[in-house]
């Protein structure tokens, strides 16, 4: 465990350097293909890491994964490296919406910043509803969005309730929804005492595209908890 413990925390700190070499050579950019440089640095990266756990991370219903970009992807929160091991199989650049006080978490805050990724505070209902707005911009532009309607990583887990807010993303604009279920990725940080890494099997499952252009207000109105029901049945 503290072998796995020690070169986790190296690869991070090496990914770090380089994250800030790629914003320097990309600061310049236009913001859409700032965000597209950084991710196709990012994927292979998030990858490695995962290996660097010595965990195996095992995808499911990966036919379900749109063949074009500008979806929200919605599901459950278990771990902190949910975000690599998502980013690690999206074939299209893809963003989060994520805790504002992620921003200033070393290392993470500056990789989320990178790929476009949208902070939401959870005391500022305005704030809040400006990110959702944001977050529905990016499905526009063709950047695939996760969010984590329960608001929080699950300590227990359980699947905690999904958030209406969250959905209003998609139905904004009409973009798909695919929803996704996360297994084990706990036990390989948080599940642990202290900050230490232990190598563990990981069960990501993507369940079926769900079309909401064209439902009804009554029908977005329970979107969320249709989710929630999906994603929990998901194996």
């Amino acid at each position: 465990m503290v072998r796995y413990t020690v070169r986790t925390a190296w690869f991070m700190v090496k990914a770090f350097f380089k994250a800030r070499r790629v914003e320097k050579k990309t600061k310049d950019l236009p913001e859409k293909e700032r965000w597209q440089k950084a991710y196709e640095f990012l994927r292979p990266e998030c990858a490695d890491l995962l290996k660097t756990t010595g965990s195996r991370v095992i995808y499911h219903g990966l036919e379900n994964l749109p063949d074009k970009p500008g979806a929200l992807f919605v599901g459950n929160h278990t771990s902190i490296l949910d975000i690599p091991a998502l980013i690690s199989v999206m074939e299209f650049p893809t963003a989060f919406v994520s805790k504002k006080e992620l921003d200033n978490t070393p290392m993470v805050g500056k990789l989320l910043k990178l790929i476009g990724c949208v902070s939401l505070d959870r005391q500022n209902i305005r704030q809040a509803l400006e990110a959702v707005k944001e977050a529905s911009e990016r499905l526009q532009q063709g950047i695939n969005m996760v969010v984590f309607p329960e608001g929080t990583r699950s300590k227990t887990g359980q699947i905690g309730e999904f958030k209406k807010g969250s959905i209003r993303i998609a139905t904004a604009v009409g973009a798909p929804v695919v929803p996704f279920r996360i297994e084990g990725l706990r036990g390989v940080l948080e599940g642990n005492k202290g900050i230490q890494i232990e190598p563990r099997e990981v069960h990501i499952y993507f369940g079926k595209p769900i079309e909401v252009a064209g439902m009804t207000r009554q029908e977005q109105k329970k979107l969320a908890d249709d989710m929630r029901r999906i994603v929990v049945d998901l194996t």
